[in-house]
């Protein structure tokens, strides 16, 4: 988790709704991919407000947020 606030520095989809503390976030759940539970680029920074809700929300933006850590690297 240190890694990739680290790396991120700040909400990944930072805006003006940004609120609450921030959270590195799995991108595939750990429960069904546990070869990725490590791996810097399944982790993404986001902030309590931007954090997906619901598991359909997480998996529709599962996509957004690849494509927003691939950007990092």
């Amino acid at each position: 988790a240190r890694t990739v606030k680290r790396r991120d520095r700040e909400c990944k989809l930072k805006n003006k709704n940004c609120k609450g503390y921030m959270i590195a976030a799995h991108i595939k759940g750990w429960a069904l991919y546990p070869e990725l539970r490590y791996k810097i680029n399944n982790g993404i920074t986001l902030c309590q407000y931007h954090h997906p809700k619901t598991r359909s929300e997480d998996t529709r933006l599962i996509p957004v947020f690849q494509e927003l850590v691939k950007s990092v690297n």
